[in-house]
């Protein structure tokens, strides 16, 4: 043993004595030579072997020298050659992506002069990791796509990689049906390639496509089948992580059985596993949600084992990260059951401050969510209320972005299909067309052109009648939307009157008993603000004073309100009978527009005016703010108010004109049928 370890030292001696000397004879040659060829030849020998380079900067210097020396020589391929294969250490490890891209740049002039798809298609691949790493998403999927359409089927290993990497580009760039589309073409190709690693990153990030857009059902059935595949290719060192993900789905569609059943699984994977092979952050997030969620289930013996086991792990990662959120979310979780609020409340704002600094959205909205609930329980109903806000605004923006990314990826759905089908049929007439008889090729090509005429007319027919059904399918969408939202709110706001409402005055008679002024107040302050939220989420006045006296109360509410604008109007008394949805419909549009005058106009007055005449109702409502330039802000993603505006003035079956001059002002022409 004693002799086999110095043979070995000593190998490795001379192997370090022998580089090094190597290093020096090549390093003198470049310095002294005027022979090109010989100092192209040793900047070969010193660049060749990429993986072990010691001094990457010196290795970054000598490989641009051999590739000016290479192109000045005529050595295009070679040049081209060694910079793909050296990108890596100066993009990746030096992380100079300027100098990396230069480089690549440099090489791409002469691509004309190789005909080696893999060189072609390596160039594209290198420029598209640049753009890449710096969050350029559209330059990279031109660059990938590039890449993708120089590599031949001898490179499809490449050509894999390029449609994976494009696929996860279109993800960020919110294109989820492009990337659905590119990352089912790469599993193909790693499945044939015998590739089952990045196969089934193929098949998780598909999943996670379907995720995104909140399909949780097809998510489940998907990660099951994922599972599976898994499980008969022996390929279980990550199953645990996609047990826990599909907990996760099935905790967003209320199946706690199941929720529970795959937390379980997960767990007895990492133990199968052995701990020392599973991330202490892996173990932190599954302990922790195992905790929580017994919490949830009152099993506090459960949730005091796995909580112990959370923090062991918990004191092995860093502690300003989200796993560090979800480990403090669960011990206050534990605590709260336990009624031990201070140190619950202490946990869950440790918690929330953790997911705010590290832009956990999702994490901050459950940790709020907790916070809301705690403060209920020991009666501070101001904080409670303020928690509540936060977990509800960003749930309802969490909502909003997962209904517009299944909208979109619906609507890219059926433009694909009717474009697919529309090639279908074109190329079905052109195969009838080349099989006729070549005797009757003159009749054929009068009755060609009248097919032509013909298919073209019922094409322009079809065509009209599909855009008026996807616009029909858009304005059914958009309003059922809008019911369901406003039904929400309407449940909302009766929940907090009837139940919230009535638990305040029963506290503030018992205050009242006691005499206690100040406590008094909160309550009345709390009360109020209650009344509040309740008439801004479902204005039930409408039921009992109708539309007119409704739009007066809003008016003047907003104008006691807020003393930096002077709202006032001019309301008729509404004789027609409007139904409920045309009163909800008629109040939210005029709410909205006042609502973006007080926070955007600057505006020092507004006027509302509403007129009835000849079974026609017009809306104004003008201001004297900054204005804006409408196209600007109706095309903009974030300006959903205006879209919305308009989409309950369609509900209305209405017409809206918007005049706005920038520092003059805003008008908003609103008219409807009352029939």
């Amino acid at each position: 043993m004693k002799y086999t370890k110095t043979l070995s030292f000593f190998l490795f001696f001379t192997t370090v004595l022998v580089a090094q000397k190597n290093e020096v004879y090549y390093q003198k040659i470049i310095d002294t030579t005027k022979n090109k060829q010989l100092k192209l030849a040793a900047l070969d020998s010193l660049t060749y072997n990429f993986r072990n380079q010691k001094d990457l900067n010196k290795f970054a210097d000598r490989l641009e020298q051999y590739v000016d020396l290479a192109i000045e020589l005529g050595e295009y391929k070679n040049a081209i050659e060694f910079s793909i294969r050296g990108f890596y250490n100066i993009n990746n490890k030096l992380n100079q992506k300027d100098r990396a891209l230069k480089l690549i740049e440099k090489v791409e002039k002469y691509k004309d002069s190789i005909s080696d798809s893999y060189l072609l298609g390596g160039i594209y691949l290198k420029k598209a990791a640049v753009f890449s790493s710096t969050k350029n998403h559209k330059k990279a999927v031109q660059y990938y796509t590039k890449a993708i359409n120089y590599y031949s089927e001898k490179d499809s290993v490449y050509k894999a990689d390029a449609l994976y990497f494009r696929g996860n580009e279109n993800f960020h760039k919110g294109q989820f049906f492009d990337a659905l589309k590119d990352y089912q073409l790469a599993s193909n190709y790693y499945e044939k390639l015998g590739d089952q690693q990045y196969h089934f990153y193929t098949l998780a990030s598909i999943i996670s496509v379907y995720g995104v857009n909140g399909f949780n059902k097809k998510t489940i059935e998907e990660r099951k089948k994922l599972i599976q595949k898994k499980i008969e290719q022996k390929q279980t060192s990550s199953l645990h992580i996609d047990y826990y993900n599909q907990s996760l789905n099935y905790k967003k569609i209320d199946s706690i059985k199941q929720q529970e059943e795959s937390l379980l699984k997960a767990y007895k994977l990492t133990t199968k596993l052995g701990k020392n092979r599973v991330k202490p952050v892996h173990m932190v997030i599954l302990t922790s949600t195992l905790s929580s969620f017994y919490s949830s289930q009152n099993n506090l013996v459960k949730a005091k084992q796995f909580l112990d086991e959370a923090e062991k792990y918990h004191r092995k990662i860093d502690e300003n990260t989200s796993y560090t959120a979800e480990f403090l979310r669960a011990k206050a979780r534990y605590l709260f059951k336990q009624k031990k609020y201070n140190l619950a409340i202490e946990n869950a704002l440790n918690s929330y401050n953790i997911s705010k600094k590290t832009g956990a959205v999702t994490s901050m909205m459950h940790s709020g969510e907790l916070l809301s609930t705690i403060y209920t329980k020991i009666g501070n109903e101001q904080k409670a209320l303020t928690f509540f806000k936060n977990y509800s605004n960003i749930k309802d923006s969490i909502f909003s972005v997962t209904k517009t990314n299944a909208l979109s990826y619906y609507q890219t759905l059926y433009e694909t299909e009717k474009k697919e089908k529309e090639i279908n049929t074109q190329k079905a007439s052109i195969k009838l067309l080349s099989k006729e008889n070549e005797a009757k090729k003159r009749l054929l090509i009068y009755g060609g052109i009248s097919l032509v005429l013909v298919f073209l007319i019922i094409y322009l027919l079809r065509n009209k009648q599909l855009s008026e059904k996807k616009r029909k399918i858009q304005e059914e969408y958009s309003q059922k939307l809008l019911l369901s939202q406003e039904e929400e709110r309407k449940r909302i706001s009766k929940d907090l009157h009837d139940s919230l409402g009535q638990s305040l005055l029963l506290i503030k008679n018992k205050i009242s008993l006691k005499n206690d002024k100040k406590t008094e107040t909160l309550v009345n302050n709390a009360i109020e603000e209650m009344r509040s939220i309740s008439r801004v989420l479902h204005p039930f006045q409408l039921e009992e004073i109708g539309i007119s006296k409704a739009l007066e109360n809003l008016i003047h509410q907003l104008d006691e309100s807020y003393e930096s604008t002077y709202i006032f109007g001019e309301i008729d008394e509404i004789t027609t009978n409007l139904n409920q949805s045309q009163q909800v419909n008629v109040f939210r549009i005029v709410q909205e527009c006042l609502s973006n005058i007080i926070k955007h106009a600057k505006a020092a007055s507004a006027k509302v005016s509403l007129i009835e005449q000849e079974k026609t109702i017009i809306i104004t409502i003008q201001d004297n703010g900054v204005g804006f330039d409408f196209s600007e802000k109706y095309n903009d993603f974030k300006s959903l108010g205006l879209k919305t505006i308009k989409e309950r003035v369609r509900f209305l079956k209405g017409s809206i004109k918007i005049d706005s001059i920038k520092n003059t002002g805003t008008t908003f022409h609103i008219k409807f049928p009352t029939i």
